[in-house]
C-alpha cells in the first residue's frame, strides 16, 4: 500500500478537486436530460430521429430543435453570408484535460545548533493541470434546417 505524506496528499486533493470543477464546468447537459426537459420536442420526431438524438447523432435536413436535443446548446453561433444568402452557423466545442510535472523552486530555512538562520533552495515537483479548449463541430442553418455539418478529423 502506498504511503501519502502530507503534501502528496494535500496535491491528489487538489487535482481531484480541479478534476471535479472542470467536469461541473463543462455541464451536465446530455440528451437524456434534454429530452427530459422538451418530451414535446422530442415527441414531435419520427422514431428514427428520436432514436439519433437518443445517440446525440444530427444529420442534414435535421430542424434546430432535433440539434439542439441531441447536442445542446451550440458554444458559438455565427452568421455566414455569402452571394447566395445568409444562413446561422451553430458551433460546438470540446476540451482537451493533461496534467504535467513541473519542477518549482522552492526556498528552505532552518536554525542551526547555535540558533543561526541558512537558507536553503531545493526543486519540488507540481502537477499542472491545463485545458484547451477546441472547435469540434460546425452545423449550419438554411431555413431552420441543417444544411451542411463539418467535423474535425483527429
Amino acid at each position: 500500500m502506498m504511503n501519502l505524506d502530507g503534501k502528496q496528499m494535500f496535491r491528489k486533493l487538489v487535482m481531484i478537486f480541479l478534476f471535479g470543477l472542470i467536469f461541473l464546468s463543462m455541464g451536465c447537459s446530455t440528451p437524456a436530460s434534454r429530452i427530459k426537459k422538451y418530451p414535446e420536442l422530442f415527441a414531435a420526431c419520427s422514431p428514427a430521429v428520436q432514436e439519433s438524438i437518443k445517440k446525440g447523432v444530427i444529420d442534414v435536413g435535421y430542424a434546430k430543435d432535433m440539434v439542439f436535443l441531441a447536442l445542446g446548446r451550440p458554444a458559438a453561433v455565427f452568421e455566414r453570408e455569402t452571394s447566395v444568402g445568409k444562413t446561422e452557423v451553430w458551433s460546438y466545442s470540446d476540451m482537451n484535460v493533461w496534467s504535467e510535472p513541473s519542477p518549482v523552486g522552492m526556498w528552505y530555512y532552518y536554525r542551526d545548533s547555535k540558533g543561526r538562520v541558512h537558507y536553503l533552495r531545493d526543486t519540488t515537483w507540481s502537477y499542472r493541470t491545463y485545458t484547451r479548449e477546441y472547435e469540434s463541430l460546425r452545423v449550419e442553418f438554411e431555413s431552420d434546417k441543417v444544411k451542411a455539418i463539418e467535423r474535425l478529423l483527429k
